[in-house]
């Protein structure tokens, strides 16, 4: 007498294993302009790695899982303010995403504001196969942060003497 099939893994545990080989992008964090700005002065914001990312599918018997992760918006500290919110990645020419600096960043360690970027991913899953658990579903918003990239906020003295 043969000893039976062991049952197929649940769907969750592919799902499990999928999410834990996703790689998102590295986030990049840009400003113009770049490195230093001023008060008062409208800096751009913007960052690199705001691309879908899908894994390779696995299959296991009648079941093909694969991920995929959108991303939705990005998340800026600052380190002056709140944090400030963008639905897009930004962009160089600052239409999308900006911020005006209201202090200098001479008070701050090394004389600059540590600022960081998250990028919220939206991530879903899908199984296709007669021995999947469920269709699909999602494992909703993930964080991935930029390391903190160092800004110099500077102050434009002006002299209106007489």
């Amino acid at each position: 007498m043969a000893a039976p099939a062991p049952a197929p893994p649940a769907t969750a545990d592919l799902v499990a294993t999928a999410r834990a080989s996703a790689r998102f992008p590295t986030v990049i964090v840009h400003t113009a302009p770049k490195n230093k700005t001023y008060v008062r002065l409208r800096t751009s914001l913007w960052v690199e790695g705001f691309k879908d990312v899908q894994t390779q599918p696995i299959t296991f018997g009648a079941q093909k899982v694969q991920l995929t992760a959108k991303p939705s918006s990005v998340t800026w500290d600052l380190g002056e303010t709140k944090d400030l919110v963008c639905d897009g990645a930004g962009s160089k020419d600052g239409k999308t995403c900006h911020y005006a600096y209201k202090l200098s960043s001479a008070s701050q360690p090394g004389g600059s504001y540590k600022i960081t970027a998250t990028i919220w991913w939206d991530v879903t899953w899908t199984c296709e196969g007669a021995e999947c658990d469920s269709p699909g579903g999602s494992l909703g918003r993930n964080p991935v942060s930029s390391a903190p990239t160092p800004l110099v906020v500077s102050e434009i003295q002006t002299n209106t003497g007489q």
